[in-house]
């Protein structure tokens, strides 16, 4: 079976068709009279209308209006999309953007012109990615937030072991009037330099979150 596979050659559009079923991205390319001419079916799969409903052949304004049933999008704002595409194809520049379903789904899109009229559309879901590199963000904020917490707590620190210095000094000129409150300074004096070697070792940690 194999060998008979092999000894079949395919025809240029039999090998487009499988190269699209393989691709990740959906792809619509449509001409300059804006008919379809090759969609393959990962663009149905990600918006969610019928595989078929659109084919070589339907128009764009049919293939946005199935896309705008599938997705909830009023009459108006399909008129808007197209509009945007006519738009995009009389300036002939290509563009790239992110575009966020009401779903929540985010796809990023491509439009790339074609010389003849016509352009070529990508869709790649890229939900999980932008989600990913909002936490990432979002992790990045907090440790940079916590890394200036912990400075400011470093600084009490540092202030907290000299007043516990100057007490001691205050005690040592008291005499044994002052025996106590030496030994309260000593203690606050120890307990500032375990926090700030505790305080060391949250910023290194701190530091190797954001590397």
């Amino acid at each position: 079976m194999g060998a008979a596979l092999t000894d079949t050659p395919l025809d240029a559009a039999a090998q487009l068709a499988l190269l699209m079923a393989h691709v990740r991205q959906g792809v619509v390319m449509y001409d300059a009279d804006e008919s379809i001419m090759l969609i393959n079916d990962r663009v149905p799969t990600i918006f969610g209308f019928a595989r078929g409903s659109i084919s070589i052949g339907s128009t764009l304004g049919g293939y946005l209006a199935s896309v705008g049933r599938a997705v909830g999008w009023s009459a108006d704002r399909v008129a808007r999309v197209l509009d945007n595409h006519r738009s995009w194809s009389r300036q002939g520049i290509p563009q790239r953007f992110d575009h966020v379903f009401d779903s929540g789904k985010i796809f990023e899109v491509t439009f790339d012109p074609i010389a003849a009229g016509g352009a070529i559309l990508t869709f790649l879901d890229v939900t999980h990615e932008r989600m990913m590199d909002r936490r990432s963000d979002s992790r990045e904020a907090l440790a940079r937030q916590s890394g200036t917490m912990l400075a400011t707590v470093a600084r009490i620190s540092a202030d907290t072991r000299n007043l516990a210095l100057n007490a001691s000094i205050e005690a040592a000129r008291l005499g044994d009037l002052g025996r106590g409150f030496a030994v309260v300074a000593a203690a606050i004096r120890d307990l500032s330099r375990e926090t700030s070697a505790v305080l060391v070792e949250m910023a290194r940690v701190n530091e190797d979150l954001l590397r």
